[in-house]
């Protein structure tokens, strides 16, 4: 009797620390990797000015990351719920799918998959309707269609104030803005410093950021197109 007793209170007391340990709704959903298992390699599909990206976007906006949903790992996608902050062209839903290239088992080189809270200025275009099944699971999936090559890293520096980052340099070198940041090395050790707190695995791929601009100045650009 007091072994059967002491069965009941054991697997009680277990029953009661896996209740602690069991993860609360608001605890986001991560990523199973950072970076692929493989390489991924590829020819972009051309080389994107901040001109053309903005003009061939259906969509131009800062978003912030949040769950990662899914992925495909034979056409290298990673799926993630994504929340609208500011939207500089185009329509998006408030809440919307972001494929990004790269998956568990292939990433790119510096390029690692995204997690909760990342938040980046992105070109997007709609996903095409001929997606197959993964277009039946996701209404609202829009995809980076110059990849790593037309996204921007958002960061700040110690005031608040806002920054576009360029770490791949395309959209950098041809905005022609006046003031690149990055050449102000008070201010780039500020904005680099909160980029590696908000993610330290940009630290962990020697992320550089050769392109710092202001955002009033990068929105004063996307206003003019």
């Amino acid at each position: 009797m007091k072994k059967c007793l002491c069965l009941i209170m054991s697997l009680a007391m277990l029953l009661l620390l896996a209740g602690c340990a069991t993860p609360s709704g608001d605890t986001p959903v991560l990523p199973p990797t950072r970076v692929g298992s493989g390489k991924l390699s590829a020819s972009l599909p051309k080389e994107y000015t901040f001109e053309t990206a903005t003009e061939e976007a259906d969509v131009v906006a800062r978003i912030r990351v949040g769950d990662w949903l899914s992925e495909d790992t034979y056409c290298y996608q990673t799926f993630y719920e994504a929340t609208v902050l500011e939207c500089f062209k185009g329509k998006l839903p408030k809440s919307f799918v972001l494929a990004q290239l790269g998956c568990s088992t292939g990433t790119f080189r510096d390029y690692p998959l995204f997690t909760s809270g990342n938040e980046f200025l992105v070109f997007l275009k709609k996903a095409p309707e001929d997606l197959g099944d993964i277009k039946a699971d996701y209404d609202s999936l829009y995809w980076i269609f110059g990849h790593f090559s037309t996204l921007l890293d958002v960061a700040y520096d110690e005031s608040g104030n806002r920054y576009y980052t360029d770490w791949c340099g395309n959209l950098g070198r041809s905005t022609n803005i006046l003031t690149n940041y990055a050449k102000n090395k008070e201010l780039y050790n500020q904005v680099y410093a909160n980029a590696i707190a908000d993610d330290p695995i940009r630290s962990e791929i020697n992320r550089t950021y050769p392109y710092i601009f202001a955002e009033e100045e990068v929105i004063a650009l996307l206003n003019k197109k």
